[in-house]
């Protein structure tokens, strides 16, 4: 995925996973607004998705 004004997006912030909205794009540096925070990694899956108004996963593998 390819960051974009008001695309959502998560990732890992200590022990949480954190729901972000971009809010500036540029080549050199992003920018976003925190939205909320899941305990567990399919929580946050699906609600990017949701937010981002994309159908829902068929399977969540968490490769890392």
């Amino acid at each position: 995925m390819k960051a974009k004004v008001g695309l959502y997006h998560f990732c890992l912030k200590r022990n949480l996973w954190s729901v972000y909205q971009y809010t500036s794009v540029s080549q050199t540096s992003n920018s976003s607004s925190h939205i909320e925070d899941y305990c567990n990694y399919e929580d946050a899956v699906k609600a990017v998705y949701r937010l981002n108004g994309w159908a829902e996963p068929r399977n969540i593998v968490k490769r890392f």
